[in-house]
């Protein structure tokens, strides 16, 4: 290979290296003008027979803001619903300017959408926004969340001696959510489901929702603060004898260990657990 081949080659190989930083460049600048409202891209853009580049991009990004608030209709059909469009293309649009998605994945880009809206001026006035929000996200998740067997009653019985099972150590179904709302959330997300009127929500007492995926379908239910309380001490390993007692701190003594055994039957009974495991004999309580 002559000298002069070699820097023609060397010359085409610069010269498609500098296309590609070019066009990386150029994918920059129209990201940062999607996300950031940077017009810099303007300068790249030619203008159209029949309008300017200013328009041009405009319809661009007025589709691009569209596509994120039909993505978060869909994630949030059930607050949607309740809001009403015009309102929720508001909140949508709201959304999209504080929180420009920086994930090539549309299913993550709401999920930031349940704190927002607990943040704005106005919750005050409309807690239950929020809620919904959260227990559509929680239920969205669940569904989302990896695979892991269930744990279950039979399979307990055999893996475990009825005189361990004081010192048995829980793991959650990875697609558990528990979900705190100050609003009846979930009589609500129901009654829009069924297309019933929306049930009165000023009763504002504290609630505890629970999300899962039970064969393959989100489920999601209201539980008790205390077996709330259960559920959130057993996620932290938290051994059963002791869960029983601090069932009993919660209600009535007498009856702690049938309340308790009934909801760990329940866990059992849906999914909820992927594990347990007895700890070790000289473990301290």
């Amino acid at each position: 290979m002559t000298a002069k081949s070699r820097a023609k080659i060397i010359a085409e190989a610069a010269t498609e290296s500098a296309k590609r930083m070019s066009l990386a460049d150029t994918q920059a600048l129209f990201q940062k003008a999607l996300l950031d409202g940077d017009d810099a891209i303007l300068a790249s853009v030619c203008d159209g027979a029949h309008t300017t580049r200013d328009r041009l991009f405009g319809v661009y990004l007025h589709a691009y803001r569209a596509r994120l608030a039909v993505i978060l209709a869909q994630d949030y059909a059930c607050l949607a619903a309740h809001v009403g469009a015009d309102a929720f293309a508001a909140l949508a649009q709201a959304y999209i300017t504080a929180n420009p998605s920086h994930t090539p994945n549309a299913r993550w880009f709401g999920s930031r959408f349940p704190a927002f809206l607990r943040a704005l001026p106005g919750h005050a006035q409309h807690p239950e926004y929020a809620d919904l929000a959260d227990l559509e996200k929680a239920a969205g998740d669940a569904f989302d969340a990896p695979d892991a067997d269930p744990l279950t009653i039979a399979t307990l019985a055999q893996q475990v001696p009825p005189e361990a099972w004081g010192r048995l150590v829980f793991t959650p179904h990875p697609s558990v959510m528990l979900v705190a709302v100050e609003t009846d959330a979930f009589a609500l997300w129901k009654a829009i489901k069924a297309g019933e009127a929306a049930p009165s929500l000023e009763d504002r007492a504290p609630r505890h929702l629970v999300a899962w995926r039970h064969q393959g379908t989100p489920m999601v239910r209201a539980i008790s603060g205390e077996e709330a309380m259960m559920w959130i001490e057993a996620s932290r390993g938290v051994r059963f004898d002791v869960l029983c007692e601090m069932v009993a701190t919660y209600d009535a003594a007498e009856t702690a260990a049938l309340r308790a055994a009934g909801y760990l039957q329940g866990w059992l009974t849906t999914d909820m657990l992927a594990s347990a495991t007895p700890a070790p004999d000289d473990e301290s309580a």
